[in-house]
């Protein structure tokens, strides 16, 4: 995977490309991290503390809040301070939440405080860390933007995998080990954050320039065609980040008696199927309709949400869910390439960060409503109503806005 995706600035001088090396360095020891997240958390608060549904949901919604409410700070932090420093510092920060969780569960103190405590510390950190690591991206794409996204979006999705791979080990291991492993993935970014390219001296003066109020980047893309790309994204924050994170958990459990092994195998064929839509636009050369390709595969996606919730069989979910990861990548690549080639330089972590902010504002109530919808409905229900529902805000959107003529 590396290999490949250290290709993919060749366009660019030797420095782009040794930057691009380790920006996917540290991207993949975060996104590792993250993805042992993904799977312990929820299995946590499902499998060893047996939460309801509804704590399930609020537990997952107080884990994405500090992202709604953070970052556009960390967006304008992003713009002011040198990147790579805010990412060493954050990437070592990062190791406490997982330690503080194998302590709590090694003295038997586990609880839904303990979990929400450690999920909003881990928020907080990625709030400031993502503007931060993708206001560095093009300085190393080395000429072609959305390879270099689609690159990233390989080695994100891929290390997400091994780090959900690696939670699915607590089933042998128990919770402690993989969590101590976790903090380890984490830190090795540290180490990687340094040799990252500092930012440029006509960067630095553009952006010292430059209105320095966090709300500017969100005043720019409502000015432009990106209004209609954030709100198909904050559509995806509203309804399939609390499919993910809520109602697959609780499918495994409630449905199907599944457990964290079987939670683990589940979220990790979305990433799965992200990588392989990834390598199949990288071998294509990328997309030039990205707003066509952007809202047919949001459709597609929602498509597959209402098949999961017809009651199949567990081996047809997971299929299901790799094509929904298939999906995925197109959705996935196209809006944050269409972010990048509009964000103007002046504050372009903040621009940028518009972009996460999309996926995560409506993630609290989004996380809530799956909770309670599936302690009410069932999961699978649950699942169909958020395929629907975002089955019909596609469709606003196209026939409202020009977002389908979008290059």
């Amino acid at each position: 995977m590396s290999d490949a995706a250290g290709e993919l600035p060749s366009a660019g001088p030797r420095r782009a490309r040794r930057g691009y090396g380790w920006f996917l360095a540290s991207s993949c020891s975060w996104f590792t991290s993250h993805g042992v997240n993904q799977v312990m958390l929820p299995w946590l608060v499902v499998g060893e503390l047996r939460a309801s549904p509804e704590w399930t949901g609020t537990v997952q919604m107080l884990a994405t809040l500090p992202y709604l409410l953070l970052l556009l700070v960390g967006g304008a932090v992003a713009d002011r301070r040198e990147a790579r420093s805010v990412l060493g510092a954050l990437h070592a920060l990062a190791m406490a939440p997982p330690l503080f969780l194998a302590l709590a569960i090694a003295h038997g103190s586990l609880s839904i405080p303990v979990v929400a405590a450690a999920a909003m510390s881990m928020a907080v950190l990625g709030a400031f860390a993502h503007p931060a690591r993708d206001s560095l991206l093009s300085q190393v794409a080395g000429g072609d933007v959305m390879r270099a996204v689609t690159g990233n979006t390989i080695a994100q999705f891929g290390s997400q995998g091994v780090g959900m791979a690696l939670a699915g080990a607590a089933r042998w291991a128990g919770s402690p080990p993989v969590l101590a492993l976790q903090a380890l993935c984490v830190a090795l970014g540290a180490l990687a954050a340094p040799r990252l390219p500092p930012r440029t001296a006509a960067s630095a003066a553009r952006r010292a320039a430059a209105p320095g109020d966090i709300a500017a980047g969100l005043r720019f893309v409502l000015k432009s065609d990106l209004r209609a790309v954030l709100i198909l994204v904050f559509g995806i924050g509203l309804t399939f980040n609390g499919s993910y994170y809520v109602l697959l958990p609780l499918l495994v459990r409630d449905v199907y008696g599944g457990d964290v092994s079987d939670v683990s195998l589940l979220l990790a064929v979305f990433p799965l199927g992200t990588i392989g839509g990834s390598l199949i636009l990288l071998a294509r050369g990328g997309i030039r309709r990205k707003g066509r390709s952007l809202v047919a595969s949001l459709a597609a996606a929602a498509l597959c949400l209402i098949v999961a919730g017809c009651g199949l069989p567990f081996a047809a979910v997971v299929a299901t869910t790799f094509a929904w990861g298939l999906a995925g990548s197109v959705f996935l690549n196209t809006s944050r390439t269409l972010f990048q080639e509009r964000a103007p330089d002046a504050w372009r972590a903040r621009v940028l960060s518009m972009n996460q902010l999309g996926f995560t504002a409506a993630g609290p109530i989004g996380a809530l409503a799956s909770g309670f919808a599936a302690a009410h409905l069932g999961p699978e229900t649950a699942l169909a109503v958020s395929g629907l529902g975002m089955l019909a805000l596609v469709t606003a959107v196209t026939l409202a806005t020009g977002v389908a003529r979008m290059e």
